[in-house]
């Protein structure tokens, strides 16, 4: 779970060396590259080892957990250190494989429940990142991992008139809205679509190469096609590079391929799909795909994130924001009237977020002045039982004047790849006098998560930087507990009512398990 908000501090530039498993006496600082903290785990694998052990015993929120489960961290020194140790005893010329450094990985980590945990090691032997991801791994024997690892909401059955699912406007038009910035959905059409972009080029080229005697500007066309095309296949095969497309967007704006538009680059980085469809018996569903929404509905966030001066950016955000604001809307006016029978969040395969993002969503239902989901806590020192009492944890609500969705049914829909906001938004659901969880247990990676600006005051953060340190963990800064103060971490929150997903159906049976609570109460 991410938040906006970041706070400049600086970190405590108290350092010291280790050699030793016993505690230290002085916090470090991870926070930025600093040579004193990382540079002698560039080239030994022992050093990373104890940067990775010290680290986590300092920053790592759960220890009382984990010694409750049976993990014994000084036990855990004693057994790997020297076996990272002997990978550092190799002759100049005997290679460490990066399974091989996994694997090891894998055995000092994977009794860590932490759900977003996860910690990089660049093995110097070969140049590349190892990464050690253990709930990851103990979710992907999970039975529904594979099952829903590509889920996306299909409401075609729903929408088949044959069915009648779906209410339908005064022109008899389905009451129907879906839009997506999401960087697959956005260029996918450039590249898989007949007559406009990527395959518009290959078949301008193939036309062009037939011409007996093409004129000087055809010609000129077909050799700038041909500069362009090879470089498109390049970003097709690594569509990460956003500004490689751009820059050729806008190298090649003169050819007029059809589709061929500036891609906004928040959008890679923060690119969500919305659906809204007003179900019959004026049931309001909602599916979200991510926790970017403030990042669509303020102002403010979208000024910071996206380049909103050009018109094909905001053309996006300005649809997503109808569809948002056509479900809102609906619960509110039915509401009013009396005629709303019930309200379906749909947050599968959500990985979460924005915190900001509660109060559109789940707490759009909710009265202002924010929802309590539970209680958690920060490391408040440099030993490792070092934390805080318990805080109350709260959420943001709708503020303003709104319709409370507090006398009809609401449900949740929820599968494995539900995490972080999207497990709070499962806990706020489950709160709810008239909520239900419909699906599948959630992933289990609740605890917050914010910039390293934090661990000023928190004692927690990442380990190091991301691509940057020879290690890095992604660590959270709070742990989070349930509202009888029970630890989730590592296990998920369990659905009220349990359903598989069955990807061979033509209806989302998920989905119509969630109809028969609001209608039938079961």
């Amino acid at each position: 779970m991410k938040n906006k908000i970041f706070a400049l501090g600086a970190g405590l530039m108290m350092l010291t060396a280790w050699s030793c498993r016993e505690e230290s006496d002085v916090l470090m600082t991870y926070d930025h590259d600093d040579a004193l903290v990382f540079n002698t785990a560039k080239n030994s694998f022992a050093d990373k080892f104890q940067l990775m052990w010290d680290g986590m015993n300092q920053y790592y929120t759960l220890w009382d957990y984990e010694a409750e489960n049976g993990l014994d961290w000084d036990a855990i020194y004693d057994e790997y250190y020297p076996q990272f140790a002997a990978l550092d005893q190799r002759g100049e010329n005997e290679t460490v494989t990066d399974d091989e450094l996994m694997t090891l990985m894998g055995k000092v980590l994977g009794q860590l429940h932490d759900g977003h945990f996860h910690f990089d090691m660049m093995n110097h032997k070969t140049g590349s990142k190892v990464m050690c991801f253990p709930l990851k791994d103990k979710n992907a024997k999970r039975a529904d991992f594979t099952q829903t690892a590509s889920f996306r909401p299909n409401l075609t059955y729903f929408a088949d008139p044959a069915n009648n699912e779906i209410e339908t406007d005064a022109n008899g038009n389905p009451i129907y809205m879906e839009y997506s910035t999401n960087m697959l959905d956005v260029l996918g059409p450039f590249f898989n679509t007949p007559g406009i972009g990527y395959q518009w080029i290959e078949a301008k080229i193939q036309e062009l190469e037939a011409l007996t005697n093409p004129t000087e500007m055809q010609a000129f066309q077909l050799q700038q096609l041909k500069e362009l095309y090879p470089a498109l296949t390049q970003f097709k095969a690594n569509p990460n590079n956003i500004s490689l497309y751009n820059s050729l967007q806008s190298k090649y704006s003169f050819l007029n391929v059809p589709g061929f538009n500036y891609f906004e680059p928040g959008f890679a980085q923060e690119g969500i799909r919305f659906i809204y469809a007003l179900l019959k018996g004026n049931i309001a569903y909602f599916h979200v795909s991510g926790f970017s929404m403030s990042y669509y509905l303020n102002e403010e966030y979208s000024n910071a994130l996206f380049n909103m001066s050009n018109p094909d950016t905001k053309n996006h955000v300005e649809k997503m924001k109808q569809v948002w604001q056509a479900w809102y809307d609906a619960v509110q006016q039915l509401h009013k009237a009396g005629t709303l029978k019930g309200v379906i969040i749909d947050v599968r395969n959500n990985q979460g977020g924005l915190v900001d993002d509660y109060q559109y969503c789940v707490g759009a239902l909710l009265p202002e002045g924010g929802l309590q989901i539970g209680y958690h806590r920060a490391k408040r020192g440099y030993g490792r039982y070092d934390y805080s009492t318990m805080m109350p944890a709260v959420v943001k609500t709708m503020s303003g004047s709104h319709e409370v969705i507090d006398d009809i049914p609401v449900v949740l829909l929820a599968n494995c790849f539900t995490v972080s906001m999207g497990e709070m938004s499962t806990l706020g659901v489950k709160i709810m006098p008239n909520g239900t969880v419909v699906g599948k247990r959630t992933w289990g990676g609740l605890c917050p998560l914010a910039g390293n600006s934090y661990n000023s005051f928190n004692y927690s953060g990442h380990i190091g930087v991301d691509g940057v340190t020879p290690v890095y963990g992604y660590v959270p800064i709070l742990a989070l507990f349930s509202l009888d103060k029970k630890v989730l971490e590592g296990h998920g929150i369990e659905p009220d009512i349990e359903v598989e997903y069955n990807p061979a159906s033509s209806a989302d049976v998920q989905l119509l398990q969630a109809l028969s609570v609001i209608r039938d109460g079961k």
